[in-house]
């Protein structure tokens, strides 16, 4: 496990699937419209069971709150991946149930951490100090 440089209180750590990429992520209509897609779909009810069994009856961090994320990516391949295609889906499906919105991380990192099938991600959250 990599370190991760906690900065505040409320630190908890997310083990989760590997998320989809940003290309299996989001569907246009005929019109235009923008949808997401059933692997989205899936990976946010996902997110929200793993929450579920961890903080039974906790709350989502409120704004103004800041907070960090840290997230270890072990990829599922050795194909050539962009680590930032993961991020939308994943930082879009912990909106709701543990923050109200993406716009409240002040600091993000990601780094992979190795290659094992079927891939998984560990997010690190911790809450800032003001």
């Amino acid at each position: 496990m990599t370190d991760f440089p906690v900065q505040g209180p409320a630190h908890f750590i997310l083990h989760l699937k590997y998320p989809p990429s940003i290309n299996n992520y989001y569907g246009i209509t005929r019109s235009g419209t923008r949808f997401i897609k059933t692997p989205g779909v899936k990976y946010r009810e996902h997110v929200v069971d793993v929450l579920r069994e961890l903080r039974e009856g906790s709350h989502t961090i409120a704004k103004p709150k800041r907070v960090q994320v840290f997230i270890e990516v072990m990829l599922p391949d050795n194909r050539v991946r962009d680590l930032d295609n993961l991020g939308k889906c994943l930082l879009d499906s912990l909106t709701g149930s543990v923050y109200e919105d993406d716009s409240q991380i002040a600091d993000l990192r990601f780094t992979r951490i190795g290659v094992a099938k079927p891939g998984y991600v560990r997010v690190h959250i911790s809450l800032l100090e003001s």
